[in-house]
């Protein structure tokens, strides 16, 4: 009786060589699961971005009666041509904010609107006559839940009782007739001239309480508008 003996390297070899192909397919496919899955996940972050932008816009967009000329996107955030925002005070008097552009930033609160060179439409004041196209400030920021509109960087108004003033920042609560600066000022009326570290206009400027530093210069105009009532802290 002949044995025969089977030869495993012959054996491992040829099952080696069924086996290999079938493990190569396996990990290509692996690969491209993984391309592919990753490519899915850009792709998704993308439209996450773009939704995103998309809703700050609209919001933007509803918060105000008229729609911006032109809303573009740069980088993350939304930038509006000529926006224009309206609301009403406490009394139901309206008031209308406006500004050459304004910036949507993603990722801060959505009633927060950056604006470049605002403009107010307003009873209780108005940009002094001098400045260009009835900018009151070179910035501002439109808060459209709170009804305020902080502004910086030579700020530039008039009350409607004739007094003028001139400062670095204030803050215009909209639904309150009421103004606030907590920097120096400068202030030209019927009273005279006067300036403060800080001060406050009250009542729709009727009523204005300067703070700090006070001083006055007194030049009674009796042909002038009525004088507001001011008062010295």
């Amino acid at each position: 009786m002949t044995a025969t003996t089977a030869n495993p390297a012959a054996f491992g070899g040829a099952s080696r060589s069924r086996w290999e192909p079938k493990r190569a397919t396996t990990l290509e496919a692996a690969r491209n699961r993984t391309a592919f899955v990753r490519s899915l996940r850009f792709v998704l972050i993308g439209l996450a971005v773009v939704i995103s932008l998309v809703v700050v816009v609209q919001l933007v967009i509803g918060s105000s009666s008229d729609a911006p000329d032109a809303v573009e996107t740069v980088g993350e955030n939304a930038r509006m041509i000529n926006p224009r925002f309206s609301g009403r005070d406490d009394g139901g008097a309206p008031f209308t904010v406006t500004a050459d552009t304004a910036i949507r930033r993603r990722g801060e609160a959505l009633n927060l609107t950056a604006l470049e060179n605002p403009r107010i439409d307003f009873e209780m004041l108005q940009a002094l006559e001098q400045s260009a196209d009835g900018v009151i400030a070179r910035n501002g920021l439109y808060d459209s839940d709170a009804r305020t509109l902080d502004l910086d960087t030579d700020v530039r108004f008039q009350t409607r009782s004739g007094y003028l003033f001139s400062s670095s920042q204030a803050r215009i609560y909209l639904g309150e007739d009421r103004v606030v600066g907590d920097t120096a000022v400068e202030g030209v009326g019927p009273m005279g001239r006067i300036r403060a570290d800080s001060y406050e206009v009250l009542d729709g400027g009727d009523h204005v309480v300067f703070t700090g530093n006070v001083v006055a210069r007194i030049e009674t105009d009796n042909s002038g508008p009525t004088a507001p009532e001011v008062e010295e802290d």
